[in-house]
C-alpha cells in the first residue's frame, strides 16, 4: 500500500499475549489445505540484530510455525526517483555506508540469529527489504536498478548477497529455505525485470554454496504488493476497488507511456519458485467470508497484463504465498492508536513504534481486539478451507517474533 506500514507487532516481543497468544492459537490449528500462519522477525537496524532477534526467535518458537520468517532491513538515502547510496542503520539511528566490515557485522549477526531457529528444526524464509533514511518513500514507487552501483555497491551486493551468505551459513542438511528477493518493489521489477532475474540463479548459488541439500530446499521467489503492481499506474483515488475497477482504462492511457518491461517480467515469474504477495487490503467490520480472495483476484487481474497467468503459474508447481500480513492498530504517525475501528480496518498496515507503553496497546480498546480476533479467525478459516479459488502454501505475518 503507498502509505507507511509500522505495525504494532514490531514491539509485540515486549508485550507477549497481544498478537502472541491469539497466533498460536491459530498456528496450531490445522492447516493443510492453504498452508499455515508463520510468524516473521523483522529487523530495522543493526541493534535489533544483536540485542533483540534472538529473543524475537524465541518468542517465534512458542507458536509451534513449521517455518520463521526474517525480514532483515537496508537502508538508502534517495527519492522516488533517485537510490543515491545505500547503508545499514546502526543501533544509534544514524545509517553507515557499506564497507567490508558492516557488510561482515550484518551478515554475521544475522546468520547467528538464524542458526537458532534452524538448530530449533525451523525451516527459514527471508524478505528482503529495503527503507528510505530521508523521508517516506512507498518502495513500491522507488526506482532503481538491483545491479546498479551506487557509491560503489549495489542492491545486490548489500542487501542480496549479506542474506543469503547468512543463510547458507545458518542452514543444514534437511532446512528449507524460501528466499524473497524484494518486497513491495512493484517500479523497479517492472522497469528491471531482466536484473532481477540474475538474482535468482545468484541468490541460490549463494545460498547453496558448500551445502548438501536435497533438491527443493532452496526456493527463490519474487514478491509485489496485491495492487498497484507495476508502481508506475497512477490513480485518482485509493480505493482497491476503485483502482481495480478502473485499472483496463489507466493501463492503456499510461503504460505505453513508462519503460515497463512485460517481456522481462513473464521470463522472471517463470524463473522463481516462489510469488509473494504484499496484501494489507482494507477489510471493513463483519466483512464476508469471500472478501478474503480479493486481494488475489486484484494481483491476478493486474498481473494478466503483462500477460501473466497466476493460475497457471500454480498448476505448473509454483508456490504462492502472502509474504506481507497483519493489523496494527495505529495511527498515520506510528505514534497514537487508530481513532476509531473504520481506521484500525481501513488501514492494516498502521502500527505504532516500539518499546511498548500500555498508553499505545491498541487491543486494550475491546472493540479493536473483537476485530482482530474475527479476522484472525476468518483467515484461519480461510487457510484451512484451501484459501478459496487459490492454492495458497502460507502467509506470513509482519511480527517481531509474535
Amino acid at each position: 500500500m503507498p502509505a507507511l506500514r509500522i505495525l504494532v507487532p514490531m514491539w509485540a516481543m515486549r508485550r507477549p499475549c497481544l498478537l502472541g497468544c491469539l497466533l498460536a492459537l491459530l498456528v496450531t490449528r490445522a492447516v493443510a489445505k492453504g498452508g499455515e500462519f508463520s510468524p516473521s522477525i523483522v529487523l530495522t537496524n543493526m541493534g535489533e540484530l544483536q540485542n533483540n532477534c534472538e529473543q524475537m526467535v524465541n518468542n517465534a518458537l512458542t507458536l509451534n510455525a513449521k517455518s520463521i520468517k526474517f525480514v532483515p532491513t537496508v537502508h538508502y538515502y534517495g527519492s522516488e526517483s533517485s537510490l543515491n547510496s545505500y547503508c545499514y542503520r546502526n543501533e544509534w539511528g544514524s545509517c553507515e555506508a557499506p564497507n567490508k566490515d558492516n557488510i561482515e557485522r550484518f551478515t554475521g549477526l544475522l546468520a547467528k540469529c538464524m542458526k537458532k531457529a534452524v538448530i530449533a528444526g525451523k525451516n527459514i524464509a527471508v524478505l528482503a527489504h529495503l527503507d528510505n533514511m530521508q523521508q517516506y518513500t512507498w518502495r513500491n514507487l522507488l526506482q532503481f536498478n538491483p545491479t546498479q552501483k551506487k557509491n560503489g555497491y549495489s542492491y545486490a551486493d548489500v542487501v542480496i548477497a549479506p542474506m543469503a551468505n547468512a543463510v547458507n551459513r545458518a542452514i543444514r542438511r534437511g532446512t528449507k529455505v524460501v528466499f524473497t528477493l524484494n518486497g513491495e518493489t512493484g517500479k523497479s521489477v517492472s522497469q528491471y525485470a531482466s536484473q532481477w532475474l540474475k538474482l535468482v540463479a545468484y541468490t541460490k548459488n549463494l545460498i547453496k554454496r558448500g551445502k548438501s541439500l536435497n533438491n527443493g530446499d532452496v526456493l527463490v521467489g519474487i514478491s509485489l504488493n496485491y495492487n498497484k503492481v507495476y508502481g508506475w499506474i497512477d490513480f485518482d483515488r485509493i480505493s482497491p476497488e476503485y483502482i481495480s475497477k478502473n485499472f483496463d482504462r489507466e493501463w492503456k492511457q499510461q503504460a505505453k507511456n513508462y519503460p515497463i518491461d512485460l517481456a522481462g517480467m513473464r521470463q522472471l515469474y517463470w524463473a522463481v519458485d516462489v510469488i509473494g504477495v504484499s496484501a494489507y487490503p482494507p477489510l471493513y467490520p463483519g466483512f464476508s467470508y469471500a472478501a478474503l480472495d480479493t486481494p488475489l483476484k486484484y494481483h491476478e487481474q493486474e498481473l494478466s497484463y503483462a500477460g501473466i497467468n497466476l493460475r497457471q503459474l500454480i498448476s505448473s508447481g509454483k508456490k504462492l504465498v502472502i509474504s506481507e500480513w497483519g493489523l496494527g492498530g495505529g495511527d498515520e504517525d506510528g505514534n497514537s492508536i487508530a481513532k476509531n475501528l473504520q481506521d484500525v480496518a481501513g488501514h492494516p498496515f498502521f502500527g505504532l513504534w516500539y518499546p511498548y507503553d500500555t498508553w499505545k496497546d491498541p487491543w486494550k480498546n475491546q472493540q479493536y481486539n473483537s476485530y482482530r480476533r474475527y479476522l484472525y479467525d476468518m483467515t484461519s478459516k480461510w487457510l484451512k478451507n484451501g484459501a478459496g479459488a487459490y492454492k495458497l502454501s502460507g502467509l506470513y505475518v509482519w511480527t517481531a517474533g509474535r
